[in-house]
């Protein structure tokens, strides 16, 4: 793909385990464009870290084909021999891949600045160039005045900043964040996603996230990849994906699921006042311009249907404001149709929740 910087095409890792073969990821395809903030999300176990590796090839595929940045750095089917790039073309395209882990994984006897230095150690720059390098580096994560410092005296939130000032010690073009976030409290997390941001836009760089969060791809991604058992289940813009999520798992993530058991509760407490099967229960979602309160107060007008609105949330993707909304609809069956229809029509979600936990 002409935009793409990683592809990965049909990759599988498989592991045998005490006489069994265990699928770690499972014919997965990905392409992430350039500028991209990529995030991959799933449960522990999903093949998260484990296809992420692929990437740089610290961990080789059972199957299937790699590149990066046009070039082909493993190929394999079932039936050939790998073919892989020599160790010392490996080398040179994993300086161009940095990584941060949710292990910090500084040194611990060297000050924040020679831990940036140390990563440079290989490269043809003088020892002025390499100090002034880190020292730019620092000031860029915002720890400009704390290159004298130790590791051990700096915060959870400051060390992850080392941690990324060190991966751009070689100017890659890509990033890999592999749950980078997970040992940091909220506000920290906030932060370290806002710099993993600016590096993107301020540097050009693709980004990779790696997360169990939903919250944390949503705050910075612009695509997104679901995985589950080794394999991606549903992937899109985040836009996309999160106004019109079409798997369990993805609305339980993306927290859907646990919106509708409440609003079960609600009515459970508020029980709608009609025959059964002369309501429903309804999650509205709508993007940008839409305005979803008028559209509601023309449902009665126009299809003689009650809409009450049990609770809403308006929030931002990628600069795109997306609302959601719970709502019962009373009516006549027919009315009620004619009325979902005429959402749709005007570009606006409609899913249909069963209702027998609101009785």
């Amino acid at each position: 793909m002409a935009d793409s910087v990683i592809d990965l095409e049909n990759i599988n890792v498989f592991f045998e385990q005490e006489g069994q073969t265990i699928k770690a990821v499972n014919d997965v395809t990905i392409h992430v464009n350039k500028g991209d903030i990529y995030g991959v999300v799933g449960y522990s176990g999903a093949g998260k870290s484990t296809l992420v590796r692929v990437i740089n090839l610290l961990q080789k595929p059972t199957a299937g084909k790699v590149v990066v940045n046009g070039e082909t750095l493993f190929e394999k089917d079932d039936q050939t021999n790998a073919k892989i790039v020599d160790t010392k073309q490996l080398r040179t395209k994993r300086r161009q891949i940095g990584m941060i882990f949710q292990h910090f994984n500084l040194l611990e006897e060297r000050t924040v600045i020679q831990n940036i230095e140390f990563a440079l150690k290989h490269s043809d720059q003088k020892e002025k160039e390499i100090v002034a390098r880190a020292q730019k580096l620092l000031d860029l994560v915002g720890l400009g005045d704390r290159g004298k410092a130790f590791p051990a005296q700096l915060s959870g939130g400051q060390q992850q900043r080392v941690a990324i000032a060190r991966a751009l010690a070689n100017d890659p073009e890509i990033l890999i964040s592999d749950e980078a976030t997970s040992a940091l409290d909220p506000k920290n997390t906030i932060q370290i996603l806002d710099l993993l941001k600016r590096v993107n836009e301020e540097l050009g760089l693709t980004v990779v996230l790696i997360t169990h969060e939903m919250d944390a791809v949503k705050r910075i991604a612009n695509k997104v990849a679901v995985m589950s058992d080794g394999k991606i289940i549903e992937r899109g813009s985040i836009v996309d994906v999160f106004t019109n999520p079409q798997y369990p798992l993805t609305k339980e993530l993306i927290g859907t699921a646990g919106e509708s058991e409440k609003a079960r509760k609600i009515l459970a407490t508020h029980p709608v006042q009609s025959a059964d099967d002369q309501w429903e229960l309804l999650h509205l979602t709508y993007t940008g311009p839409s305005v979803i309160d008028p559209v509601v107060t023309e449902l009665y007008q126009k299809f003689d249907v009650e809409v009450s609105i049990i609770f809403g949330n308006v929030d931002e993707l990628q600069g795109v404001p997306v609302g959601t909304l719970f709502v019962t609809m009373t009516g006549a069956a027919a009315n009620r149709q004619k009325a979902i229809q005429y959402l749709h029509d005007q570009k606006i979600g409609v899913s249909k929740i069963e209702k027998e936990a609101a009785k």
